[in-house]
């Protein structure tokens, strides 16, 4: 027994001395999070173009699913709806970003909601969390999306729940 406690205690200094260690994320990681911050606004907002402008050309939507959107005209069609917010809404906010050891690919994760009114009129929401690959030309080039999703499928919930899903993600970039 006190063998386990032993291992329990050093298990749970190790974790936090591993938690301390990390003090957030580097300026480049912070581009991509601004990026990916900017990404969502463009639906906020619903401005189909500033959404055009964060797509690499030859994106993948809907990635490592069985109906893939390929090619940014093909995406923005498809995000029509959600893009003008007349029927459905989605709202995401980057959590997590990390830069790949090619520093010009970057992964960014974080919450999101989608919200939308039943036959009844009836506002239902739904969370999950997304994924998105980033990649730009060099150093001086924007970020641009080049797949999106693939995760396991929204879970409905209660606005109160959804909310709490999206206050999770920081409402600036944690930076080192």
């Amino acid at each position: 027994m006190a063998r386990m406690k032993k291992i329990i205690l050093v298990s749970l200094f190790c974790a936090q001395a591993a938690l301390a260690a990390d003090p957030g994320m580097s300026a480049t990681e912070c581009e991509v999070w601004q990026r990916e911050l900017s990404f969502a606004q463009s639906v906020d907002k619903h401005d189909k173009q500033a959404f055009a402008e964060h797509l690499y050309d030859k994106a993948v939507f809907s990635a490592a699913t069985d109906h893939p959107q390929r090619g940014r005209d093909t995406i923005v069609t498809n995000w029509n709806d959600i893009i003008e917010g007349k029927k459905v809404s989605l709202e995401w906010r980057p959590q997590y970003v990390s830069i790949a050891a090619d520093t010009n690919v970057a992964m960014s994760r974080g919450p999101y909601v989608f919200s939308g009114k039943d036959k009844e009129g009836k506002v239902n929401f739904a969370i999950g969390d997304f994924v998105s690959i980033w990649v730009r030309k060099d150093d001086s080039s924007p970020w641009y999306v080049v797949l999106d999703g693939g995760g396991p499928p929204p879970k409905e919930v209660s606005e109160e729940e959804a909310r709490k899903h999206l206050a999770n993600a920081p409402s600036s970039c944690p930076r080192k």
